[in-house]
């Protein structure tokens, strides 16, 4: 059963999580970020939870298939007057009575309740394995996607520092020009409205880094009180399908689906062990006792088979069976809407992907003619053809143009980290 290998999983990410920690968090990389969330972040213990119980769960349902051994022992010491009859005098009796017994008990044939539960239960522990499986993959793919906003958010914070430092040169240069009568006053009070509101941009965009530092610890698990840098991650790698073939690798590797078709079988078996229910049961019993009013006690046994056939339970068997069969359908429905949701959102991602592609595209060559603007601007307003309004603008179209291709760059690696993970391809790094 493949739950068995899942078992290990944890312990294997302990051992990791465990190096990663001992080290200090100088430098945080993506795949350390996810090796400490898959560590660190409790979300994942309840699915850690659920395997053992299911796994539990099979195993005691096989039990029926082993035979039950019990043992029982007692000592009983009896003081007392005995009446008979009115016809015989009564007595005083002390005596100690002593009994030990082995009973065994095994089931030959029920006709489907045992190997039902059984089947059950394993597919049952199967699903629960998928589930893990489902959530290490989701754990990872928020991991990467609070990282990638991580660094979005530092690299507009750099584009903000760079437009205070220019709107501080240009508050420099408008006053150069006053003081020599080149400029009038209005270009010095232009200058300085543009450098408060550089700054005020740039205090946002320091505390969006700030929210989004605090996100990506949340995802991690961990809340480092030193102060550490996150370093560039590599672009991830584009993925060459169409969407007919993106939703087949979704349909055949999605780990939900796979853990939905786990409960559709575990649902045919529960019908099977609810249909066993009416019908009859062999077993084999035996029984090997000792008793006797002193030791050594005398002993004796039986052995025998019995058959048992339930003939009327107040229609308890019919309502098990159409428990049973609703169950079923019940996990059927949830896998078609499973189906459903999983072609939606691997459509979604899909074109996601390319929209943010082409953004990118067109956001490089706004920032290519946005930087060729300022440069032209910059030197008019030097030789005095252009004015204080117009080297403004340059710089504001610049800005907004490099943030804008920023946001391009890093949603179409976003959109990448999620078609991925909406095709079933795994995002885990490779050390996992």
């Amino acid at each position: 059963m493949k739950t068995a290998f899942l078992s290990l999983l944890p312990a294997f990410l302990i051992a990791a999580g465990t190096l990663a920690s001992a080290q200090q968090l100088d430098t945080l990389t993506l795949e350390r970020a996810v090796v400490i969330a898959l560590e660190h972040q409790p979300a994942l213990h309840g699915s850690e939870a659920d395997i053992r119980a299911a796994e539990a769960g099979a195993r005691q349902s096989r039990a029926g298939f082993f035979p039950s051994i019990g043992a029982t022992a007692s000592g009983i010491h009896t003081d007392g007057v005995s009446v008979v009859s009115p016809s015989i005098p009564t007595r005083r009796l002390t005596y100690n009575t002593y009994t030990a017994a082995l009973q065994g008990n095994l089931t030959i044939w029920d006709f489907g309740k045992t190997s039902g539960r059984v089947s059950q239960s394993d597919y049952l522990a199967d699903a629960a394995g998928d589930d893990y499986v489902s959530a290490r993959e989701n754990l990872a793919v928020n991991t990467e996607v609070a990282f990638l906003g991580y660094l979005q958010a530092q690299r507009v914070v750099r584009v903000n520092e760079e437009a205070y430092d220019q709107a501080s040169r240009h508050l420099a240069q408008a006053q150069a020009f006053f003081s020599v009568g080149k400029r009038p006053q209005l270009d010095v009070t232009k200058a300085e409205v543009d450098m408060l509101n550089a700054n005020v941009t740039l205090i946002q965009a320091r505390n969006a880094l700030r929210v989004a530092r605090i996100g990506l610890e949340n995802i991690m698990g961990i809340h480092p009180a030193h102060e550490y840098t996150v370093s560039e991650s590599a672009s991830p790698e584009a993925i060459d399908a169409t969407l007919d073939s993106a939703r087949v690798s979704a349909l055949r590797n999605r780990s939900e689906l796979i853990a939905a078709v786990a409960r559709v079988d575990a649902g045919k078996g529960g019908v099977t062990a609810a249909w066993g229910q009416r019908l009859p049961t062999i077993a084999a019993t035996g029984t090997y006792t000792w008793n006797g009013y002193a030791f050594p006690l005398y002993d004796r046994w039986n052995a025998g088979v019995t058959f048992s056939l339930p003939i009327f339970q107040g229609f308890g068997l019919v309502a098990g069976v159409e428990l049973a069969e609703a169950n079923e359908d019940i996990a059927q429905a949830n896998l078609d809407v499973l189906k459903e949701s999983i072609s939606l959102e691997v459509e979604q991602q899909w074109l996601a992907v390319h929209e943010a592609a082409e953004r990118a595209v067109a956001s490089a060559k706004l920032v290519e003619q946005a930087t060729e603007n300022f440069r032209l601007v910059e030197r008019q307003y030097a030789a005095g053809v252009a004015t204080a309004l117009d080297q403004s603008d340059a710089q504001l179209t610049l800005s907004n143009a490099r943030i804008t291709d920023i946001q391009a760059q890093y949603d179409h690696r976003t959109a990448l980290v999620r078609l991925r993970r909406a095709m079933g391809i795994s995002v885990l790094p490779s050390i996992h």
